[in-house]
């Protein structure tokens, strides 16, 4: 429970409860479970313990980290300027590849960093963010996003709380039944209980048509479906 709380990682254990993707009554065992009046559960930390075994939350090693510039590197065009300050930017892991066409490339470990400034608007009081690159030959998101483009992702934002407009809006999102990895596509819902589904969209719509979803395939968990919201990219102009 050292993460819950004012000024914590997570403010409330609504908040715990939301980040893990759980309903409201299996996040009532797990709120018993972290307090120790679970017992039955209590006893596999003890267990994982003794076999030297630590726990962790699933992305701890993929989370943005403070900056520190030693001996930056001036490009000729900011000689006699000011050196940039590190508490203004962000170091956002990029954890690999993802597919903005058909299937998914899996998310491997974190293979670099990409600087975020904290203050730009896309940015500003965002947090979790994550970077993931569109992988080669994925096409679907042309002319918006090309294979090589980099998204900044940021997974507190899945539309729990605005849906998933407007139309324009981009997420990284999963088809059923995958953990890591993801798809790069607008998103939308339809119908209610048993019968919502969630449809991802292409840009690229002549050739790559959309996928439709049932949300029970999800196990009824949005949370599963999309990972978060793309609020920027970068782009490499010259194969544009």
């Amino acid at each position: 429970m050292s993460q819950v709380g004012p000024g914590r990682r997570f403010e409330s254990n609504v908040k715990l409860a939301d980040f893990l993707g759980l309903p409201a009554t299996r996040a009532t065992k797990l709120y018993n479970f972290l307090k120790g009046a679970d017992t039955q559960y209590s006893a596999v930390l003890e267990w994982l313990e003794r076999l030297d075994f630590k726990l962790v939350f699933p992305d701890e090693r993929a989370r943005e980290r403070e900056v520190c510039f030693v001996d930056a590197k001036v490009v000729s065009a900011g000689e006699g300027a000011p050196a940039p300050q590190a508490e203004n930017y962000l170091a956002v892991p990029l954890v690999g590849e993802v597919g903005a066409g058909p299937g998914v490339i899996a998310q491997e470990e974190i293979v670099s960093w990409v600087l975020v400034y904290r203050e730009h608007r896309s940015v500003i009081q965002r947090s979790n963010l994550l970077a993931v690159e569109i992988g080669k030959n994925q096409r679907s998101m042309i002319p918006t996003l090309h294979p090589g483009d980099i998204v900044l992702v940021d997974r507190n934002d899945w539309g729990q709380q605005t849906g998933y407009g407007p139309p324009g809006n981009i997420y990284l999102v999963r088809e059923p039944g995958q953990e890591g990895g993801g798809m790069v596509k607008r998103v939308a819902l339809a119908g209610k209980g048993d019968t919502s589904t969630i449809t991802f969209y292409s840009y690229n719509a002549v050739e790559y048509g959309p996928d439709v979803f049932h949300l029970h395939q999800y196990e009824h968990d949005l949370r599963r479906a999309v990972v978060g919201r793309v609020v920027w990219a970068w782009a490499d102009l010259s194969r544009k």
